[in-house]
């Protein structure tokens, strides 16, 4: 009997096809999500979660990849990338940069997989493509109800083989906590076999029940969203509403009055606004003044920009959209201006008062910002131009270039570098020594300047901020190991 979907009839329960490939692929799933959640919440996102999370993204898609189905360019590119981010895990200690980087990771990630499926409804070239990704997100992977129907109806209907591997995934499932509980006992029993269980990286009771439960949660939404997007047969485009559509005059009516204002702007500003540029401080201000005096202004400036300029094209029909362009190009150019000044402030400060996380990230955000201005200006004038595609591809490879640089490692090169070939005056050394593994190598490099009071400085933190390095191989990273090496 065929157990696929039965059709919309209302009164029968949906449940998707279970196989010999669903089988394999819930325990294959089943093992990884066990390994990759032990790995998270007992030794971070570091080697372990890489790892894991590597092998059951490539399960899914090889499950995922069909006859009919093949990676196209785009879909393969965000993968790619993906894994890249994925790999750089491994590489850095950075918690806070990671954690951003996971929703980059969440967001390249399923939207390949609604590409691959078929389940992308909205043009992958525009910004609401990114509904697709949210759509795999937030909803196949919690179908959870249809993918256990369909595992019963396999289990009552199915071939020897799938009820006998059925049958056994069952015994394992029962015999885990048996097991626990065993092993558990033998161990207060005999020392001899206590001694081997030594062996083994530590495990006590709390660790093995959090890994069960929250491992088969992550299982079961994996599997569900893998089956749910191979089985479950995207929906036909069904007639939608025409798009909210404005006149060209009011839209440009708006734009019009945006450029005035952009224009005076320019015109009263000029020499404050370009002295980022030459270094000139304007009468009154303080290097650190002058740097952040309207900064964060300029980068919502920048977004509100980019979002004039994508609404007012949306909004007006095509055919009669070429003043319109014309305005917004203009717009985009303002907006390229606004990003340069922000960045040459940013360069400033740093100039003067070295790197820090933030002042990493922001620039970072800027060049974004920059990038992002420039592929919409470049629609206007090709609107076949996938805009959408460009920037979520530049994203995830300036997340890449974040993950793989090391933040922390970064600041502390530069700083450290800087301070002692003259070109700041001061180093900042508690604040280096608040940063992760990456940095301990610059103040071990500063406990040996030929300035006492650094080096004597520079001691003290390190004795204050002693490392705490990886107990096995599940929390390895590239920055704590050269740490180690240095220390």
């Amino acid at each position: 009997m065929d157990n696929r979907n039965l059709g919309p009839c209302p009164w029968q329960p949906l449940r998707f096809h279970t196989g010999k490939k669903e089988l394999l692929l819930a325990a294959a799933v089943l093992i990884l999500s066990l390994l990759l959640v032990n790995s998270f919440f007992y030794a971070g996102v570091n080697l372990g979660v890489t790892v894991w999370y590597s092998l059951l993204l490539w399960v899914c898609v090889l499950y995922l990849l069909r006859s009919d189905r093949k990676l196209t360019g785009y879909s393969g590119a965000l993968l790619i990338l993906s894994q890249v981010l994925i790999l750089g895990f491994a590489r850095s200690d950075d918690v806070p940069v990671k954690a951003i980087l996971v929703g980059f990771v969440a967001v390249g990630v399923n939207l390949s997989f609604s590409i691959i499926s078929g389940h992308s409804r909205e043009n992958t070239g525009s910004i609401r493509s990114l509904l697709d990704a949210a759509k795999v997100f937030f909803t196949q992977g919690f179908r959870m109800p249809e993918s256990f129907r369909g595992i019963a109806a396999a289990f009552q209907s199915g071939s020897k083989t799938v009820k006998n591997t059925l049958s056994v995934l069952g015994g394992l499932c029962i015999a885990v906590p048996v097991l626990a509980v065993l092993i558990l006992l033998l161990s207060q029993a005999d020392a001899a076999f206590q001694g081997i269980l030594n062996l083994l990286p530590a495990f006590d009771g709390n660790q093995l029940l959090i890994t069960l439960v929250f491992g088969a949660g992550a299982a079961c939404y994996f599997y569900t969203r893998a089956v749910a997007l191979r089985h479950n047969a995207p929906q036909a485009p069904q007639t939608v509403a025409e798009p909210l559509q404005m006149r060209p005059i009011t839209v440009n009516t708006v734009l019009i009055c945006v450029c005035v204002v952009y224009v005076v702007y320019l015109v009263s500003q000029l020499a404050y606004f370009l002295g980022g540029f030459s270094g000139i401080l304007p009468e009154g201000f303080t290097m650190a003044q002058y740097a952040r005096r309207g900064f964060f202004e300029m980068a919502w400036l920048c977004v509100l920009n980019l979002g004039l300029m994508v609404g007012a094209i949306s909004l007006v029909k095509k055919g009669n959209s070429r003043l319109t362009r014309g305005l917004c190009l203009f717009i985009g150019l303002m907006t390229l201006l606004l990003v340069a000044t922000a960045s040459a402030k940013m360069l400033l400060y740093i100039d003067s008062f070295g790197l820090t996380r933030l002042r990493v990230l922001t620039e970072v955000i800027i060049v974004f910002l920059g990038l992002t201005t420039l592929f919409v200006s470049i629609w206007l004038l090709a609107p076949k131009l996938p805009y959408m595609r460009c920037i979520l591809l530049t994203a995830l490879l300036l997340g890449g270039v974040v993950i793989w640089a090391d933040v922390d490692t970064v600041i502390a090169r530069y700083n450290v570098t800087a301070y002692q070939e003259g070109k700041l005056e001061t180093v900042d050394i508690a604040y280096l020594s608040r940063l992760s593994a990456g940095a301990r190598p610059y103040l071990v490099k500063l406990a040996e300047d030929p300035d006492p009071a650094v080096a004597k400085t520079a001691r003290y933190h390190l004795a204050q901020s002693e490392q705490e390095y990886y107990r096995d191989l599940r929390g390895w990273n590239w920055a704590e190991y050269t740490a180690r090496n240095r220390d």
